[in-house]
């Protein structure tokens, strides 16, 4: 009996693994760009908001679709809603990579968007299914680090990858990944934990959901999160290239802060775990990221402590998502609405990722630099600070 327990925990691990593996090919779209916006305005003959356009449009299938693509995994089959995600991934990539001009290359992202939301949204309820209850909390940290894990990655083989070819060469592996991974899936994930566990229509599970005011919370802090942290790392590469720093070393630094904020998801999770209080959580966060956002683009102190300033940025935030991710289950209005709620999580940091960078490149474009870039992330930070209050007033009067 033991050894049955033994092979399945280890059965539940690797499946786990695999789901975790999904947000990172996923993310490494969101990566790919930063290294290539340089080689993208001159090939194109972009401005610095149009190319900024094309970070948010990334985002754009959750700004518009979170909610809808995360009831659809609810009420339907959620393994095949991700390997068609996956799979959507590939063929858009593909068709970015043999752009022949901008407006196909804007098409592909906006395709990219919707294909990176049907691939993410149905992990969170698939790993409540996967992994026992007691790890759950753990395992959702762990989910949490999947965009900083997957944009960390292709900031650093990205410049490689097109110095043998080009940009539209990390296109292609990013293409292909991503179907290599769906075929993985399909092969790994078994076809009965992906059962839908609800028959209630669509509409019902987005009404129950959106008549609580713990969802919107969610949305809300996951909206300024997400808008700072791609407004700042998606220029990083830019920024530094104005430094002085090589096109490389800059993607190196950029990706070495983003990974970092990784280990902040996975902390997120082991506090949790151990009682600290969410809200708490988003509160201090909130105050560090202004801090931290005015040391690396509104003060005078030395590059080395501006960089120092932009690795704390990315690691304390982390704990954002990872709080997020954690307390979506218990938030949803039922087990079966779980990747509704996460769906509207989603469409939250969509829309805050659409809007806040284009004002971040039209706050340097007309102030002639980057010094600017702090108010619009530390005004933003500080909203999360206001949220993360009210999270605990819900968290005080919410039935348990």
């Amino acid at each position: 009996m033991r050894d049955m327990t033994a092979a399945a925990n280890r059965a539940a691990t690797g499946h786990a693994v695999v789901l975790a593996g999904v947000g990172v090919v996923a993310a490494l779209n969101v990566g790919k760009l930063p290294p290539a916006l340089n080689d993208l305005q001159h090939e194109f003959g972009l401005s610095l908001v149009q190319v900024s356009w094309m970070l948010s449009l990334f985002l754009l299938g959750s700004a518009l679709f979170g909610l809808v693509g995360g009831t659809l995994a609810d009420r339907f089959d959620p393994r095949r809603v991700m390997i068609g995600g996956l799979l959507l991934t590939a063929l858009s990539g593909a068709l970015g990579a043999w752009a022949p001009g901008a407006s196909v290359l804007f098409a592909s992202r906006a395709i990219e968007s919707v294909a990176f939301t049907l691939t993410v949204l149905p992990v969170p309820a698939l790993l409540r299914r996967t992994v026992p209850g007691a790890s759950l909390r753990g395992w959702l940290g762990v989910w949490a680090a999947y965009l900083p894990t997957g944009m960390g990655a292709a900031l650093f083989f990205t410049p490689t990858l097109m110095s043998w070819g080009g940009w539209r060469g990390a296109w292609t592996f990013c293409a292909v990944v991503a179907a290599f991974w769906a075929l993985l899936v399909a092969a790994t994930q078994p076809r009965s934990a992906a059962r839908a566990e609800s028959s209630a229509p669509v509409g019902a599970l987005v009404f129950a959901t959106l008549r609580l005011r713990g969802p919107w919370l969610l949305a809300l802090c996951f909206a300024f999160y997400a808008g700072q942290f791609t407004g700042i790392f998606g220029f990083l590469p830019t920024v530094y290239v104005e430094y002085g720093i090589s096109a490389q070393l800059g993607a190196s630094l950029t990706a070495i802060a983003v990974m970092s904020n990784g280990g902040g998801g996975l902390a997120a999770g082991l506090l949790l775990q151990r009682g600290v209080d969410r809200s708490t959580l988003i509160v201090v966060v909130g105050i560090t990221m202004a801090v931290c956002a005015w040391l690396a683009f509104g003060s005078g102190v030395d590059f080395a402590w501006r960089y120092a300033a932009i690795v704390v940025l990315s690691t304390v935030g982390g704990l954002i998502p990872g709080t997020l991710f954690a307390t979506a289950p218990f938030y949803a209005p039922s087990i079966a609405a779980v990747s509704t709620t996460v769906g509207l999580m989603q469409q939250g940091s969509g829309i805050g990722q659409i809007v806040l960078p284009p004002v971040i490149a039209g706050l340097a474009q007309y102030s002639g630099g980057w010094s600017s870039t702090w108010i619009a992330t530390g005004a933003a930070a500080l909203v999360t600070v206001v949220i993360g209050l009210m999270i605990r007033r819900y968290d005080a009067v919410r039935p348990r």
